[in-house]
């Protein structure tokens, strides 16, 4: 028998399997003396035992002569990939129960009794599977049977370090023959402890190898989730620190969390209060808190019966005789059996708005805060004035309206009761000036008043009610050792020369009021032809729009996202634009944009950009195959709709983009406006699987329960901020804590309006997770931003 030798033969074209099974005659020296084929599988020209191919078993059978193990009557031999391009596996098999069936021939007369071998063969693993694990960034140890190693990817190569990797395939082992996977620590030779997944996968029958060992470092992840237990003590201090009280129960109603208002409310704060009833809590506290938690369990009992959330006000005694009044949310969550599992309470003290609402409804006419009249009752006295006048061609009456130019920055500076304050003595100030006048004064809202009263409706007189109006404000206001400096834009309107009917206006008064302050504030306007050329501009815009709509005169630019840290471009923001029919009627979409709210046009409109933005998306997924995001602004309006979710909803199935792809940004308005309403509609958009991003943060109400309440993903910096970050000490630190506060919620935070390297790089050495502005890239059409897409830019 000639000398085993890899051969040269090209390997396997197929993926055919070949088995063998043979008559063997062993000699004295337990070496094959003869053979001879039993039978064998159907065997096509590329496998091994094909007609013709009779000397691969004789190459076979020289490997297992040189083999003391296949001499057992259990042994085994292989796998080897001795046949080039095959693995070949023998095995004896016990030729008792084929007795009856067959009979062992006879193989000559110094040779011991034949026995039964079975040879199978398997197209070896190809090259390019080899190629492709060593294109794995996790590291693939290879082992043989007795579990030596066979093989390193490149990943495990490029370490250079065998201990580390003695160290990684440890203490691991199939579980019931079967894979198996475990976390592993080791210490590398720098001496850093680092964590890893391992997996351990048999190999598949055609492999040399028995199997492989998959590692993957999760030293990160870990390191995460320890800094986890920190943020949990920081949320433990958030709700700690809200005065509304929060209290979580399990199915039979024990308490297994309770902020310090909630301890508070039932004065539980030394009690030992965890796992304990309402009703065992009740016989700790005093008898009139006991009461209320009773109360309480019934109302518990109410919200597990309707098995969804509710809402609703509940009293609660106070120890000195009174009682206080608290909204009340109660969300109950069960098991996948229907079980009672978790109630979550979150109760808010409104007993202050429920007096005010009281004190409302006995001053109907009046407004609480300053006493002057509201607006409904201005409106219905004001009718009744002019309607006395009506015949009386000389007499006129000016209708004067008013409000307070940054008012926000008095109540953001200096807090909303010195606002009120200021509210206050700027109605005493009116009431004073008109007390010898036949003068109607209201507070119409907020920080607008309005005046009606006689007038002969020259220019020099109405400039003279403006001038009065601007000097009754001008002067100083004294607040508790604060002095405050404001001033006011005045707009009017006087009957009956500009309309006979109060609410028509009260609307020209309101459109010459916002004229004067595009005139710079601090100043006044009658209502004339040139503010009606604007208003009527603004309706035949308004109609371009509605026309335009269907002429598909509305199309989409997109500004890209960089990442921060690989400084690829992930993501773009939709952006709508406007293509005019005249030019008179250019308009950006600072201008058409608050008009498409004010109609409702941006329900419809909105709802194309969704659709457009995500075939978008699906369009440039083709040729980059990249992971690309697409943001989408939505209003206010557009969240309430009764139909925007499912737009939502529609824009991803006909796109056919994984939800994760749409970001939705909203601005805080369009969560106070009706906080049940977008908690709802947030709730069934994060059911979808779609991104929620908070826009321009720090612009608007800013109130952290807006980040806690509502599940978002990314919070994105106003540009406001952005823009003097680098001069002004005040922006910088606010960005510095709304990144900190974002981070410590898990969120993304992006920064809007970049358009400086300085500013990028402050803004990355802040933490910063991604930029977007004029820096990065102006918004452009698709084709135009397409080759900016996935690249990294410096």
């Amino acid at each position: 028998m000639s000398q085993i030798a890899r051969t040269d033969s090209p390997p396997p074209a197929t993926n055919d399997y070949s088995e063998v099974w043979l008559w063997v005659a062993l000699d004295a020296h337990h070496r094959i003396a003869d053979w001879r084929v039993l039978a064998q599988s159907h065997t096509p020209p590329s496998t091994p035992f094909a007609q013709g191919e009779s000397y691969r078993l004789d190459l076979i059978l020289g490997v297992l002569s040189g083999d003391p193990r296949w001499q057992e009557n259990t042994g085994r031999a292989g796998p080897s990939e001795s046949l080039h391009g095959w693995v070949w596996r023998a095995r004896w098999i016990d030729s008792q129960h084929l007795a009856k069936l067959t009979t062992p021939p006879a193989m000559g007369a110094d040779a011991a009794p034949a026995r039964l071998l079975h040879i199978s063969a398997y197209p070896g693993v190809s090259p390019d599977a080899m190629g492709w694990l060593d294109r794995l960034p996790d590291l693939v140890i290879g082992r043989d049977e007795t579990q030596t190693i066979q093989f390193l990817n490149r990943a495990a190569r490029e370490l250079r370090d065998p201990e580390f990797i003695t160290q990684l395939t440890q203490h691991i082992a199939p579980v019931d023959g079967a894979h198996s996977a475990d976390e592993h620590a080791i210490v590398d030779s720098q001496g850093h402890a680092r964590i890893f997944h391992r997996m351990l996968i048999q190999a598949p029958p055609a492999s040399a190898l028995h199997e492989f060992i998959l590692a993957h470092e999760i030293s990160h992840i870990k390191a995460l989730e320890h800094a986890l237990g920190d943020n949990e003590q920081l949320m433990r201090l958030l709700i700690d620190a809200t005065p509304d009280f929060i209290a979580i129960k399990d199915g039979q109603g024990r308490w297994l969390l309770a902020n310090q208002a909630a301890l508070a409310l039932f004065h539980l704060q030394t009690i030992p209060w965890w796992g304990k009833t309402d009703t065992q809590l009740a016989e700790l506290t005093a008898p009139i808190f006991g009461a209320a938690l009773s109360a309480c369990t019934h109302s518990d009992d109410r919200a597990w019966a309707a098995k969804q959330r509710t809402r609703a006000l509940e009293t609660l005694p106070e120890q000195n005789g009174g009682h206080r009044v608290f909204d009340t949310l109660k969300l109950p969550s069960f098991t996948e059996q229907g079980e009672r599992k978790l109630l979550i309470i979150i109760g808010r003290d409104v007993t202050e708005r429920e007096l005010a609402q009281e004190r409302y409804e006995k001053l109907a006419s009046q407004d609480e805060l300053t006493g002057l009249l509201n607006r409904q009752f201005f409106q219905i006295e004001a009718q009744r004035w002019m309607d006395e006048l009506e015949g009386e061609p000389i007499q006129k009456l000016a209708l004067i309206e008013f409000d307070l130019d940054y008012f926000r920055s008095i109540n953001d500076s200096y807090g909303h009761p010195r606002g009120d304050q200021l509210l206050k003595q700027i109605a005493q100030r009116l009431q004073n000036e008109c007390a010898v006048e036949r003068i109607l004064i209201a507070r119409l809202g907020g920080d607008e008043f309005a005046l009606l009263l006689p007038t002969e409706g020259s220019q020099a007189a109405l400039d003279a009610l403006g001038a009065r109006v601007k000097a009754l404000v001008a002067k100083p206001f004294h607040m508790d050792h604060l002095t405050v400096l404001t001033t006011a834009s005045t707009g009017m309107a006087i009957w009956p020369d500009h309309g006979s009917a109060m609410h028509e206006l009260l609307h020209l008064a309101d459109s010459a009021m916002y004229a004067a302050k595009a005139q710079g504030r601090n100043g006044h306007a009658v209502f004339s032809p040139r503010i009606a050329a604007e208003q009527n501009w603004r309706a035949q815009l308004l109609t371009a729009l509605r026309q335009g709509q269907a002429d598909n005169r509305f199309y989409l630019v997109y500004q890209v996202q960089q990442n921060a840290n690989s400084l690829a471009i992930t993501g773009v923001e939709a952006l709508l634009r406007w293509r005019h029919t005249t030019p008179d009627l250019a308009a950006g979409p600072d201008r058409f944009i608050p008009l498409l709210e004010q109609s409702g046009l941006i329900i419809e409109i909105g709802g194309w950009v969704l659709l457009e933005a995500c075939k978008q998306i699906a369009r440039w997924r083709v040729p980059l195959g990249e992971r690309i995001t697409v943001a989408v602004n939505v209003s206010s309006i557009q969240m309430h709709a009764p139909c925007f979710v499912g737009r939502v909803r529609a824009a991803l199935a006909q796109s056919g983009i994984p939800p994760a792809l749409l970001e939705l940004e909203l601005t805080e308005s369009a969560l106070v406006n009706d906080p049940h309403t977008a908690a709802n509609t947030l709730a069934e958009l994060k059911a979808l699987g779609v991104q929620l991003a908070l826009d321009d943060f720090g612009t608007g109400y800013s109130s952290l329960s807006y980040l806690t309440q509502f599940s978002f993903d990314r919070l994105k910096i106003d540009q406001s901020f952005v823009r003097d970050i680098l001069d002004d000490p005040k922006d910088l630190e606010i960005v510095k804590a709304i990144i900190a506060m974002g981070h410590a919620l898990r969120l993304e935070v992006v920064a809007e309006g970049v358009e400086t390297t300085a500013e990028r790089d402050l803004l990355e050495a802040l933490g910063c997770d991604s930029f977007q502005g004029y820096l990065i890239g102006r918004p452009g059409l698709p084709a135009e931003i397409y080759p900016m897409l996935g690249v990294g830019l410096l």
